[in-house]
């Protein structure tokens, strides 16, 4: 028999099915998940290492064409499902995420989002996702764009 709780959850559903996109869970949310042997946490995933980035296009005086190229080494994490890179104009933040990837092999990003500035210090980060976990952050990558004549 469900309680009254399931069953006026089950009620408003029918009634008001856009609730169910806006309602908060009715159930508690942990950051772990265990299925025997195949417990996983935020903390079990191991960060992407070796982030790098290089100048992709320039177009003189296009500021919104401006692309730069980021990289990184895999996960040894092999639950991983693709990553999300960050980007900052400070070494220490705030971090944005701007893209990501999907699948644990593809290690390469461009940003292409139009908000890159000419001659400006960026750093990029990328971590592991699984779902909605993320990896801790890999190390930063430091790139300043070209100038307005592309050099």
């Amino acid at each position: 028999m469900r309680s009254r709780l399931a069953r006026t959850a089950i009620l408003a559903a029918s009634l008001f099915p856009a609730l169910l996109i806006a309602a908060p869970a009715l159930a508690d949310w942990s950051s772990s998940f265990d299925a025997g042997s195949l417990a996983l946490s935020s903390a079990s995933i191991d960060a992407p290492t070796g982030t790098g980035a290089a100048q992709g296009s320039c177009t003189r005086r296009d500021a919104a064409a401006l692309t730069i190229v980021v990289g990184w080494t895999a996960t040894d994490s092999a639950e991983a499902t693709g990553y999300s890179v960050l980007r900052a104009t400070a070494k220490n933040g705030p971090y944005a995420v701007v893209g990501g990837v999907s699948g644990n092999t593809v290690v390469t990003w461009t940003d292409t989002t139009g908000q890159l500035a000419f001659s400006t210090t960026y750093y990029y980060e990328v971590e592991a996702t699984v779902q909605s976990w993320t990896s801790a952050v890999s190390t930063f990558a430091k790139i300043k764009t070209q100038g307005m004549n592309c050099r």
